[in-house]
């Protein structure tokens, strides 16, 4: 696996097209790593990072293309930085604490009756989108550890924090329809420090994404160093 990032200019054109549709974005992504499409481990994962920058991030079982991406919406002079995931996932232990972000759409099944497939919908307020990803955790291989951990925690609070919100509304083609699928998307963006429950289960966490609408910018979790490593 292979994690890159490439910086974006919003000021370009073609950047913001890319940025106003996760449908544009996913269709740029796939080119660029070779159109694996598949669910599960091994999959392309994608989300953008917005702030005093703006970066893609890319993850991808191959080494990706990204000549025209750069070409086309990054910033001038800019080059894609590419990264062997492999390492840093064979480091991953029971008991490391790490620094976190996820895009994701949180969202449940609400039943539709007996024997029928149940209606997705999206959790809109912060409480649930945080409870969502505090339910999920103990499955995906990590706790969240207290606010202000470490030999006197400052509080039982878990550290997450919904950081930012957004609901891209977008077209997406539908084969069995002559006009195309109205889509939303409850973007989340979460911050907050994780502890290693279970590695192998974290490990596939991390590569096959977490949540929905994975071909569409959520999914993606990018762990980093804090002082307790």
């Amino acid at each position: 696996m292979f994690l890159t990032r490439v910086f974006l200019d919003p000021s370009r054109r073609l950047a913001r097209k890319y940025l106003g549709s996760p449908q544009v974005m996913h269709a740029v992504v796939l080119k660029a790593t070779g159109g694996d499409e598949s669910d599960g481990p091994g999959r392309v994962l994608w989300r953008v990072g917005r702030g005093q920058t703006t970066a893609l991030y890319v993850l991808s079982p191959t080494e990706p293309n990204c000549a025209q991406i750069l070409e086309e919406a990054g910033v001038a002079g800019g080059a894609a930085r590419t990264l062997d995931y492999e390492p840093f996932l064979a480091q991953l232990a029971n008991g490391q604490t790490w620094g976190f972000r996820l895009t994701a759409n949180p969202s449940r099944a609400i039943s539709q009756g007996p024997g029928v497939r149940g209606k997705r919908s999206g959790h809109v307020t912060v409480a649930q989108q945080r409870q969502w990803l505090l339910d999920r955790a103990p499955r995906l291989g990590f706790s969240l550890e207290p606010v202000g951990s470490g030999s006197e925690p400052e509080s039982s609070e878990p550290s997450l924090t919904v950081v930012r919100r957004a609901r891209p509304v977008f077209g997406r083609d539908n084969p069995q329809r002559e006009q195309r699928d109205r889509v939303t998307i409850n973007q989340t963006v979460y911050e907050g420090i994780l502890r290693v429950t279970d590695a192998a289960t974290l490990r596939h966490s991390l590569v096959a994404g977490i949540g929905r609408s994975k071909a569409y910018g959520c999914g993606l979790m990018t762990l980093a160093r804090t002082r307790q490593n």
